[in-house]
């Protein structure tokens, strides 16, 4: 990025000169605006360099050239900033002592051109915070949610659903109150008149999968009302490169296991267990609630 940067501040630099030459000629040439144009130019540069090679997915090793992109970024901007804002200095005092007033035009021009470089940064802060959430959110494999469905500190102790960054579910959170979202309750598998109706334990719903998801829908958990019974397939993604679940997201999952909606053979259902990741027959056990992010 170094080499990038001697360009942008030689080339500022240079027209710096020739401003100054022609300020105390007979015609001056302003080039103020060029500077400052100049700078905001490198300050995107520096910015698309330092994404180029940025992987999500791969923190550790992004962050040192996306470092260096954003050092060029606003080296650039401050360079030009600043040798605009000594020019005007500069050239101010130099009119005020010799008795001569400024130009409108060039006060005119100066203005846009500052209103315009408010707006570019603008736009360059509105970019770096977005970048910000996404990095947070892919150093994050999980993230905690309220009620309304807004992002919580990673420390939070209390949340209402959990997002997965990486596939976009949303799964409710178990709780150990005994009510209708206990994470003890067992469930048999019912829906459209198949399978064992109200056979499990639990309480606050019907005791089987279907009573249970309409009773989730109704109470509008985390403000929807769309949640399902994951399929096995959807069960594997809380898997993915990790051979447990994190607890520290889902701190109120039982051991055993959780019934999905994917029918197996021998008229049972494809069931999770937990504590190995690996899939099995069976007709009853614990339930966990997906959703997808809309």
């Amino acid at each position: 990025m170094t080499p990038i940067l001697f360009v942008f501040g030689g080339l500022m630099l240079f027209v710096a000169v020739i401003d100054v030459v022609s300020f105390f000629r007979d015609r001056h040439i302003n080039c103020k605006s060029i500077i400052i144009n100049m700078g905001v130019l490198g300050t995107f540069v520096g910015i698309v360099l330092g994404l180029l090679d940025f992987d999500t997915h791969n923190i550790a090793e992004s962050v040192p050239p996306l470092l260096e992109g954003l050092k060029l970024a606003f080296l650039s901007s401050i360079l030009g900033l600043g040798l605009s804002v000594f020019l005007s200095v500069i050239q101010a005092l130099f009119m005020l002592l010799r008795g001569t007033k400024a130009d409108k035009k060039v006060e005119s021009e100066s203005k846009q051109q500052l209103e315009m470089v408010n707006q570019s940064l603008g736009a360059i802060l509105e970019t770096l915070k977005h970048l910000k959430s996404d990095i947070y959110q892919r150093r994050h494999r999980f993230s905690k949610l309220n009620p309304d469905g807004q992002a919580l500190p990673d420390e939070a102790t209390q949340w209402a659903v959990v997002q997965d960054n990486e596939t976009g579910f949303i799964w409710e959170t178990k709780t150990q109150d005994g009510g209708l979202q206990d994470g003890k309750h067992i469930y048999t598998w019912y829906a459209d008149g198949k399978g064992e109706e109200n056979g499990g334990q639990c309480q606050g719903s019907r005791c089987d999968t279907e009573g249970y998801v309409e009773a989730i829908n109704k109470e509008q958990i985390g403000g929807y009302n769309n949640w399902h019974l994951p399929t096995i397939e959807e069960f594997e993604t809380l898997f993915k490169d990790q051979t447990s679940i994190d607890k520290r997201y889902f701190p109120n999952l039982q051991s055993g296991w959780y019934c999905s909606s994917t029918p197996s053979d021998d008229d049972k259902l494809w069931c999770m267990n937990f504590d190995t990741g690996n899939r099995g027959g069976g007709q009853h056990g614990h339930v966990l609630l997906a959703r997808k992010k809309e």
